[in-house]
């Protein structure tokens, strides 16, 4: 090779490794210009603090999502279903929920036990505050109220206290638990049937009445039916060494349920009905009436044309009398009014039972039979069915332990029948607590 392309050759080399320089400090510098640049806008102030740019809004930090147990609807639930543990689960849902933010939510079950839904719930819907009813006042519009105390396949049933019409107080307290039950309780229900035998052709009741043929009158065409009588029997009396027709008599016992002459009922109780709710005591009232109830009874004055001087411890006397010419403000218009009579209920007249609408069919049949029906109260939360055995006379005797006093000639006195002795009888004021 010559020396000049040598030279060549070294000199090319020399151009293209300055010229690499030259792209690589040029790429070197673009870098360090634009850290420069961040750096003043970015950059760190005194005492660690950064600078800000001015007019550009702070930082938002991105909220966490919580999640928080929620009650919802394990199955689809009808209007006016009593909730039960069964029908209800707890999930869990975002804290931005809405219905969560309002506090309208529920987080344990036991807090909706027993409580009743005014509308339809769809399976997984959260249970809100507003779909459950509070009261009889707070119930939907559509409907009767009543219903929706009704669990699922039960009816409610009005028991009247008083069955025959003209009971006094203390017989139908007597018969409903002294009215002690409230909306909410449990009763159980015991019935006495009184039993007659009947004739099976006529559908009577026995002894029938018989009238004996007079066979020559027959023959001779003349009268032959002799006066018509109880059916008795012939029996044969040794001492007038005769047989005798032996009838019922008509004596009759001071305070015996049934007429004289006719026989005996045999009489049984038993527990026919049992865990039936007490859904209402009283004739129900619609929420219109509720709010009457609820309102103040107006506060009596004093006018000229009364000339009546009370005190405000007579004037209450006196709204509770009520007494004919005694003024009172109303409290809504503060108009001057007649005042009004109160009258407190203290004997309700029927009690609303729920119970499955075969007791409900064994209960109407009872009432429409005459049965003699008593209530008895349970114990809150009893929920025990009870297996019983018909109570009548001879149970008692056989199984009781009840002996049977032989005959004697003589008697204590006085006589439970006398008339000055003193039965027991319910006070005509209930007592103070």
């Amino acid at each position: 090779m010559r020396p000049r392309t040598f030279i060549l050759l070294i000199l090319v080399v020399v151009v293209g490794v300055a010229l690499a320089a030259v792209l690589i400090l040029r790429n070197s510098g673009g870098s360090s210009s634009s850290d420069a640049l961040v750096d003043t806008t970015t950059g760190t102030g005194a005492e660690g603090t950064t600078a800000q740019e001015p007019n550009l809004p702070p930082p938002t930090a991105t909220p966490s999502v919580r999640f928080e147990p929620v009650v919802v609807a394990r199955v689809n639930i009808p209007v006016g279903q009593r909730l039960t543990p069964e029908l209800l689960e707890v999930e869990t849902r975002p804290n931005n929920n809405i219905a969560l933010q309002g506090g309208y939510t529920f987080a344990n079950i036991e807090d909706l036990i027993g409580r009743i839904v005014k509308v339809e719930v769809s399976e997984g819907q959260a249970v809100l505050s507003p779909m459950i009813a509070l009261n009889a006042t707070d119930l939907a519009s559509f409907g009767s109220d009543l219903a929706l105390y009704l669990d699922q396949g039960r009816v409610a049933v009005a028991f009247p206290f008083s069955l025959n019409g003209d009971e006094s107080t203390e017989e139908a307290a007597i018969r409903g638990a002294a009215f002690a039950m409230r909306p909410g309780d449990f009763i159980d229900v015991m019935m006495t049937l009184r039993i007659l035998e009947i004739d099976p052709e006529f559908r009577t009741a026995l002894p029938n009445l018989t009238q004996r043929v007079y066979q020559s009158g027959l023959l001779e065409g003349s009268e032959f039916l002799f006066p018509e009588t109880v059916q008795g029997r012939l029996e044969f009396i040794p001492e007038i060494n005769q047989v005798a027709e032996i009838i019922p008599s008509d004596n009759f016992i001071e305070g015996q349920d049934f007429e004289a002459g006719t026989p005996i009922p045999k009489r049984v109780t038993q527990l026919t009905i049992q865990q039936a709710e007490v859904i209402w005591v009283g004739t129900w009232k619609q929420q219109d009436e509720l709010l009457e109830d609820l309102e103040p009874i107006p506060s009596p004055v004093t006018t000229d044309e009364t000339a009546v001087d009370l005190t405000e411890e007579e004037g209450m006397e006196d709204t509770t009398t009520g007494p004919e010419g005694t003024l009172c403000v109303s409290p809504i218009s503060n108009e001057i009014i007649e005042c009004p009579i109160v009258r407190e209920q203290t004997r309700p007249d029927v009690v609303i039972l729920s119970m499955s609408s075969q007791d409900a069919l064994a209960l109407k049949w009872a009432l429409e039979r005459g049965v003699d029906i008593d209530l008895a109260l349970r114990a809150q939360g009893d929920n025990t069915v009870f297996f019983t055995t018909s109570v009548s006379l001879p149970q008692i005797i056989n199984e009781g332990g009840l002996a049977v006093p032989s005959d004697a000639d003589f008697d204590l006195h006085p006589r439970v029948d006398d008339e000055d002795l003193l039965r027991p009888r319910l006070p005509d004021e209930a007592p103070v607590n």
